[in-house]
């Protein structure tokens, strides 16, 4: 049976950046493709047999792109709260990480997975462990993603990570992509930097009918990154170039491009911003974990002021600590009005705009995150009929609801690659609460693990970091 979609007004920019409303619409779906949207009135004559969802009070969007997360981390949501970034990582989630399961990361990312769904979320970009368990976990639910294939120089090795990229990189009907996920300029030497990059430049230029391969790393997230990258190198008798900078030291190795991925850019100056533009460098943004792990913030209106391949990402669950991107939306929104005292930054528009086709140039994903004729069938509805989003009698009003006004829960259709996923807030593809058993399961038993029975590994883990 294919599909058709209606609705009180739909909105989307297109691929050049314009921004489209369409009142009273129709989109029809084949397969996994919009065929058309204009009217109701005007091609509803095209339909023939289609099951038409949607409501004259819903709004229609493109799903929704989470540029950054890590989708397992579920597992650890709320347990460990309320303290600086490297205390957080190193002392709490490296240790407990290293007692995690292949099932612990399948589960952790299926409720990850359903969590975005119910928020409206049709693609993310995820980094994490056990990679080819995140993607059963993205598939099984019906989601596109784009899984990790991760180094870490002295924990994993680049070379089981191209084995990774080979084996699933545009797989499981080609809703599944794979990065290379180099951490960061902190846990990953030069020499695997420059090495992986080759390797990622010879697989695209040999397999062009495939979507290309990027690196996806987290960059300048710290005040104290180039420090701790060059004694990181230093281990490994690595000269460190005299650079200020994360971003300049990533230009000065020669990976920053177009094809590297950079999440968060928090600890970037003018001559950095102008960089990552040059290049044509991709950029994830996640305000609001940054100011939860109390991480500074970043330069967001200036970023997007000069280049338009950004998008927006909740970070992981457990610093966030929700995968309800409208929280990150609604923050970014108000955030920076308030920080330079002034309400014309960051516009309803332009955080509609990273939410969704900015999303899609972030991750290099083409034919997502707009509504376009011919691009993949991954739309939300939205009930405009709740208190929160009343008066909108005036289609006007309806883009600053979606920044300042919605919540996930107002998410009540979604379809992924033309097949519904979310029908009248409910899931379609799993039981959420068999899976929210497991959860509570996983997490009890990794919380109840004493600390001087942590695994060799989680001390090897450290070690080997900050010997």
């Amino acid at each position: 049976m294919e599909l058709a979609v209606e609705g009180r007004l739909a909105i989307y920019f297109d691929n050049d950046f314009d921004l489209k409303f369409v009142k009273n619409p129709l989109l029809i779906i084949e397969e996994d493709r919009i065929v058309e949207i204009g009217t109701y009135d005007k091609i509803k004559h095209n339909l023939s047999g289609h099951d038409v969802i949607g409501d004259k009070n819903h709004l229609i969007i493109p799903g929704l792109i989470n540029s950054h997360t890590h989708l397992a981390m579920t597992v650890f949501r709320g347990i460990v709260d309320d303290i600086p970034l490297k205390t957080w990582l190193e002392e709490n989630i490296w240790p407990l990480e290293a007692k995690l399961t292949e099932e612990d990361v399948y589960q952790g990312a299926l409720l990850g997975s359903m969590e975005s769904i119910l928020s409206g979320v049709t693609t993310v970009n995820s980094m994490y462990w056990y990679p080819e368990f995140e993607a059963k976990a993205i598939s099984d639910v019906g989601l596109k993603g784009i899984i990790a294939a991760p180094v870490i120089t002295g924990i994993t090795t680049l070379e089981d990570a191209i084995d990774i990229v080979k084996e699933h990189h545009n797989s499981l009907e080609e809703t599944i992509r794979v990065s290379l996920a180099l951490h960061s300029p902190y846990t990953v030497s030069i020499s695997d930097f420059k090495a992986a990059h080759k390797f990622m430049k010879e697989y695209n230029s040999e397999n062009p009918e495939n979507p290309e391969v990027l690196i996806h790393t987290h960059l300048a997230e710290s005040e104290t990154e180039i420090k701790d990258s060059k004694k990181f190198n230093e281990k490994y008798e690595i000269p460190f170039p005299s650079v200020k900078t994360p971003v300049q030291f990533l230009d000065e190795i020669g990976i920053l491009d177009e094809n590297l991925m950079a999440a968060h850019c928090i600890h970037v100056n003018n001559k950095d911003i102008n960089l990552l533009k040059d290049k044509r460098t991709k950029i994830s943004l996640n305000p609001l974990s940054n100011a939860k792990l109390g991480n500074h913030m970043p330069p967001i209106p200036e970023i997007i002021k000069s280049t338009r391949l950004v998008g927006l990402g909740t970070d992981g669950p457990s610093s966030n600590n929700t995968l309800d991107l409208f929280d990150t939306i609604r923050f970014l929104a108000v955030y920076y009005k308030g920080l330079h005292h002034n309400p014309t930054l960051i516009k309803a528009e332009e955080a509609f705009r990273l939410a969704t086709i900015g999303g899609a140039k972030a991750i290099g994903w083409e034919g997502i995150g707009t509504l376009e004729k011919n691009s993949f069938a991954d739309i939300v509805t939205i009930n405009l009929k709740k208190p929160h989003l009343t008066p909108n009698f005036d289609d006007k009003y309806l883009l600053n609801h979606f920044a300042y006004s919605m919540k996930g829960n107002d998410v009540t259709n979604v379809i992924s690659n033309g097949k519904i996923i979310l029908e009248n807030s409910t899931l379609l593809n799993r039981d959420i609460d068999i899976t929210l058993d497991e959860i509570e399961k996983i997490t009890h038993r990794l919380v109840s693990m004493k600390s001087e029975n942590d695994s060799d590994s989680a001390l090897l883990f450290q070690s080997k970091l900050h010997k």
